[in-house]
């Protein structure tokens, strides 16, 4: 039997690794959006620029010297890509300095991790948690008809290795649902991952758009497993959760993503762990906690 590793030890040394931007930048983040929406100007909006060019100089600078690993960098470029996208989608920016910081946010996008592996990935955030995965859930491999949900699936790491490590039983399905609208070749990425096993494709069915447009569809009661890996937005994890326990079978597992990642709030006002608290709180009584440390999995009652 695997021994499960220990939650404080894997929570540190995955903080270490997704928070890879400067403190300075953290702290001024949460400067800009920790209070919530609120309105932007063009010098905030130009600021917050100016700083996350400074943060991706440094983040390249730091791989290149080995001080700052691949999946190290490629986490720090997605928060400034997520930082971006909030700052565009405020509509007291100006046009020209929202397509200045589209042009921007291309220029973030790391190269192709794992060349020569079969594999197009730019990040690699999963790895960090196969130990845990395999210690409480490793159990389910080989189990026949088995129906997993992941919602928020980038390019198809955790579909991958999900199909791969645990999906083995006959009969077993993977639905991955997302928008595929991070980055222009992230759909064909998550293609190409999913396909470059025969036997990892023909498990794994995409559904491309929002959850909260996709989900109502899907019927109740049909999944084992539900991985919540979507938007980070509080009120977007809460909607996502509450339309997600109505599809978990009895007895069923679901695992919420980043609730150890405390750093970056969004502009809802609420970032990832009150809104998970909240929703668990909101079901107490009616699951009980399998773990609880960067990420927390819960099994059904």
């Amino acid at each position: 039997m695997n021994a499960i590793p220990d939650d404080t030890r894997q929570m540190a040394r995955i903080r270490q690794r997704t928070q890879a931007l400067s403190e300075e930048y953290y702290s001024a983040y949460q400067g800009w959006f920790g209070r919530g929406q609120q309105v932007i100007s063009d010098a905030d909006a130009r600021r917050v620029l100016e700083a996350a060019r400074g943060e991706l100089r440094r983040l390249q600078e730091g791989q290149s010297a080995g001080r700052i690993d691949a999946p190290g960098a490629a986490t720090g470029r997605l928060q400034l890509l997520d930082i971006a996208e909030n700052v565009v989608r405020c509509e007291t920016v100006s046009g020209p300095l929202k397509q200045e910081i589209r042009h921007f946010m291309v220029d973030i996008i790391p190269e192709v991790m794992l060349p020569g592996s079969g594999y197009r990935y730019t990040q690699d955030w999963f790895s960090y948690h196969e130990g845990m995965w395999l210690a409480h859930f490793g159990s389910l491999a080989g189990r026949p008809g088995l129906r997993f949900l992941e919602i928020g699936s980038y390019e198809g790491r955790s579909a991958c290795w999900i199909a791969e490590q645990l999906l083995t039983g006959e009969g077993s399905i993977l639905v991955c649902i997302d928008p595929f609208s991070g980055y222009p070749d992230q759909e064909s990425n998550f293609d190409h991952n999913v396909n470059a096993s025969p036997d990892t494709g023909r498990k794994i069915l995409k559904l491309r758009g929002r959850s909260c447009e996709v989900l109502h569809f899907l019927p109740a009661g049909e999944f084992d497993f539900i991985y919540i890996d979507g938007s980070h937005a509080g009120l977007d994890i809460m909607q996502d959760a509450a339309r997600a326990w109505g599809l978990l079978k009895q007895h069923g597992i679901m695992v919420f993503d980043d609730y150890g990642n405390t750093k970056l709030p969004v502009l809802s006002g609420l970032a990832v762990k009150p809104a998970i608290d909240a929703f668990l709180g909101r079901m107490d009584g009616q699951y009980d906690v399998l773990f609880k440390g960067f990420q927390v999995a819960i099994c059904k009652h």
